[in-house]
């Protein structure tokens, strides 16, 4: 269900949506991506992060951090099954335990076709608490090509400055803090 596929992909004002998608089924990754993009989504982007007991009971989400191989394995089907000119994006935490496996984990994402990688700076165990991890991210973004964009504890401009100086990239992705603020995305465009 995403009601932006009834508006051309878009949300009301115009914004490209991406359909997310978590699991670990290949066949059924596969064929519900191609079924997104036939119905208008602007790439598939693959849910690696969730924290939800109920997903990682149904070995969905960041419980797959724990297995590097089936992140390949999930990319590359949805990879192939998709043309190469769209987008598959992925998301993860930097691991589930501990990161001891996060170099790892983004290296199979990578090496399976995905574009792009937002990485929550956070393990799962680590939920939301305090602080976001970003000079991790910054190691990772020395191990791998493919654009990284960071997240966690991104609540003000001040914040985004801080983080994209930590990581080495301007690409972040809001969540909690532009829920709480709204304009947050605005405030930092316009104090960068």
């Amino acid at each position: 269900v995403c009601p932006e596929l009834l508006n051309q992909g878009q949300t009301a004002s115009g914004t490209p949506v991406r359909v997310q998608l978590l699991g670990n089924h290949l066949d059924a990754m596969a064929a519900n991506a191609h079924k997104a993009i036939e119905l208008g989504s602007f790439g598939i982007d693959l849910n690696f992060g969730c924290p939800s007991k109920t997903v990682n009971r149904s070995q969905g989400g960041a419980i797959l951090l724990r297995e590097p191989e089936t992140l390949y394995r999930v990319v590359h089907a949805v990879r192939t099954a998709l043309p190469t000119e769209v987008v598959v994006s992925a998301k993860m935490r930097l691991g589930y335990d501990d990161a001891s496996l996060m170099i790892e984990n983004a290296q199979a994402i990578e090496s399976a076709g995905a574009t792009e990688l937002t990485v929550h700076a956070r393990t799962k165990v680590q939920g939301y608490a305090p602080p976001a991890h970003w000079d991790q991210l910054a190691q990772l973004a020395e191990q791998i090509r493919l654009p990284l964009i960071a997240n966690g504890d991104i609540w003000t401009p001040e914040d985004y400055r801080r983080c994209v100086s930590i990581v080495g990239t301007e690409d972040v992705m809001l969540g909690r803090g532009a829920i709480r603020n709204p304009d947050l995305a605005t405030r930092i465009r316009q104090n960068s």
